[in-house]
């Protein structure tokens, strides 16, 4: 089973943009990719900019894009490019990547769905408008491509959150031939991750249940507490408890468990 890998840079709220040229958005074509694509964005105003850097205000946060002109250390990438399983070649689309952009969010408060929204459409209008190869979205630790996580960015609203580009749901098959599946990025959206042990059935089926029900939490904010009993089919249900992850028994997770519906 993979070692699960934790996001070491203090920034919660960041993403990298990787570029095959350094250079660095320009902000009017930020701003008004983001009128046309994103009616309900708040204002954008810029409070700064270098020609390594732009800073600017997002309604109430406060955000910036950094130019690094150098590639990220591939120790950084190499782990979430080998088993983004979406994404079968993302390890040589990155591997020579020349510059990458630092996306930060200050985090000032409010609500994590709100600055995980913020974020995504940010780094939408940079992917938009500037060359870029790849994506690393940093709470989840996940690397995605430009154009996909457009798509699924334009499909945002409250009740279609993009969880497939904010959680890491990693699906793996153990000694005995059966299946685990683990999450990573539902905890800075302000819920536990989810985990599953000995699932018996097909991978494709297994992510099913647990998206929904990891979406389920996140859009009726609806935490799972212990005991709880998930429907998943007529015949299916899930039962919660909550448990010290199978990376660490300190640290409490949802672990589900799967039953005959109406046990």
């Amino acid at each position: 089973m993979t070692e699960k890998n934790e996001l070491n840079n203090p920034l919660r709220w960041m993403a990298l943009v990787l570029l095959d040229d350094p250079q660095l958005p320009n902000f009017d074509d930020l701003t008004d990719y983001a009128g046309q694509h994103f009616t309900e964005l708040p204002p954008i105003t810029i409070a700064g900019t270098t020609d390594s850097l732009l800073t600017f205000s997002i309604g109430e946060y406060t955000a910036a894009i950094t130019l690094i002109d150098k590639s990220v250390p591939w120790s950084q990438l190499e782990g979430p490019c080998a088993t983004a399983w979406y994404w079968p070649t993302a390890s040589s689309e990155l591997v020579e990547h020349q510059a990458h952009l630092l996306v930060t969010l200050v985090d000032e408060g409010g609500k994590t769905i709100e600055k995980s929204t913020l974020l995504t459409l940010l780094v939408t209008a940079i992917i938009g408008t500037a060359p870029s190869c790849g994506v690393f979205w940093g709470p989840g630790r996940l690397v995605h491509p430009p154009q996909a996580f457009i798509d699924q960015a334009l499909q945002l609203s409250a009740e279609d959150l993009p969880l497939f580009l904010w959680v890491d749901f990693r699906v793996e098959r153990v000694e005995d031939g059966s299946l685990c599946l683990y999450t990573t990025g539902l905890e800075p959206l302000g819920y536990s991750e989810i985990e599953i042990a000995n699932f018996q059935g097909q991978p494709q089926t297994l992510l099913e249940y647990a998206y929904n029900i990891a979406h389920y939490q996140v859009t009726q904010s609806k935490p799972i507490n212990e005991g709880d009993t998930l429907g998943l089919t007529d015949e299916l249900q899930a039962v919660a408890y909550r448990r010290g992850s199978m990376f660490d028994k300190e640290l409490e997770v949802i672990a589900l468990e799967f039953q005959a519906a109406g046990e």
